[in-house]
């Protein structure tokens, strides 16, 4: 049912109360500055996308012109700061997303970006993979790494054959890293590459990164994708079925049903607890929304019908066990959780996510009663305002989230 036209889960007052939200955040149009961060996750970059949808929604208003002066000062940052590598999140490849959304209005720009990406993906794609046993999340994950970049790549490969060229390479890499030598997979991070003492202590032979943000969740997303699009590269499918094999593995379920850690021992789930949130990052919202993309590509029913039994089961969680309502952002907390019910929704038609978006929009909404969290996480897209506009907007409005493409989730 992925291929209806994208209709509101959420309706009457409790979307009049969103759409204040979305009006108190955004604020009035006004004159954007003339250089800021280019960043997905907190700068320009973010806020290009979120004042895009806000101009799809109400155009006519002045939103368009801060789409664009905000997505033009984010070149303006990465030219002044430097900025070469093509990572989606703190790279090149979130402006260039951002101005493949905005239409024809940037295609100077997006030209450049995509050339100087595809380069860059393509050396890292050949340097970071080749042989490795053991490597760093940053290598191939979302917010850094080659899945992040195949993201952008991934809607670029139609139009520009050096992206689906440098895709291509993206996605061999991924392929060759979910390989496995004595049983463990290629993509586990080595101990010395874990972020702390207490990581390493748990896992002193190394880890498997299970969520969508760093872990190998992530490339599954992707390499699904991919196949649903058309776009295959030798021994994609067996890469698909091998790690959605693992990720099955590493589950630990509790008394509503499947749930994933953040990280699992490298030859099983001993030391494994929940993970500590359970939202788009890490936990089960996240896993299961791959294991779905999983499914789609392999037509596999049985795979789709477990994702949304996680989904179902983080939902029903006590507020207080999934941790997801503690901040309102899209990575850790209610945005993240919202965004996927209702990608949930609307592939599957079921009235229970219908009926989790209203409730986790309703609870967004008196985020803003509270405080909220809104002033100190900023106005940026990963954890700030602009995430939390966007799946407010895709929860009341007829307008189809494209931006969630950067999040793996469609």
């Amino acid at each position: 049912m992925g291929d209806r036209q994208w209709t509101p889960a959420v309706s009457g007052k409790s979307a009049e109360a969103a759409l204040r939200l979305v009006a108190a955040l955004a604020g009035p149009p006004r004159a954007t500055p003339a250089r800021v961060r280019p960043d997905l996750a907190g700068g320009g970059a973010g806020l290009a996308l979120a004042y895009h949808q806000l101009d799809t929604y109400r155009p006519g208003e002045g939103w368009g012109a801060m789409a664009d002066g905000y997505l033009t000062a984010a070149a303006a940052g990465a030219a002044s700061t430097g900025t070469t590598g093509p990572g989606l999140y703190g790279g090149l490849s979130g402006p260039a997303f951002a101005a493949c959304s905005l239409t024809d209005r940037h295609q100077d720009l997006l030209t450049d970006l995509d050339a100087r990406i595809a380069a860059a993906a393509t050396g890292q794609a050949a340097r970071g993979t080749g042989g490795v046993h053991g490597v760093p999340y940053r290598i191939f994950d979302v917010i850094s790494g080659l899945t992040g970049t195949g993201a952008h790549l991934l809607g670029r490969a139609g139009d520009d054959p050096a992206a689906a060229g440098a895709l291509r390479a993206v996605l061999t890499a991924l392929v060759t890293l979910s390989g496995e030598r004595a049983g463990v997979p290629h993509w586990f991070t080595p101990v010395e590459a874990l972020r702390d003492d207490e990581q390493r202590s748990r896992f002193p032979r190394g880890a498997l990164n299970c969520g969508l943000s760093h872990g190998m969740a992530g490339p599954l997303a992707l390499l699904s994708l991919a196949m649903a699009d058309g776009m295959r590269v030798p021994g994609q499918e067996e890469a698909v079925r091998r790690v959605v094999d693992r990720l099955l593995m590493q589950r630990i379920d509790d008394a509503w049903g499947p749930d994933w850690p953040d990280l699992a021992g490298v030859t099983g789930i001993l030391n494994s607890t929940p993970a500590p949130h359970s939202s788009w990052c890490y936990g089960s919202p996240g896993v299961a929304r791959s294991v779905w993309l999983a499914g789609t590509a392999l037509d596999d029913p049985a795979l789709q019908a477990l994702a949304v039994r996680a989904v179902k089961a983080a939902l029903r969680r006590p507020a207080a066990r999934r941790a997801a309502g503690t901040t309102p952002g899209l990575c850790h907390g209610l945005a993240g959780l919202l965004q996927i019910t209702l990608r949930f929704a609307h592939d599957t038609g079921d009235p229970e996510f219908a009926r989790a978006a209203v409730e986790l929009t309703v609870q967004l909404s008196q985020c803003a009663d509270r405080g909220g969290g809104f002033a100190q996480d900023g106005p940026g897209f990963l954890e700030g305002a602009a995430g939390v506009v966007l799946a407010l907007l895709a929860a009341t409005t007829r307008n189809a989230p494209t931006w969630d493409r950067v999040l793996l989730l469609a």
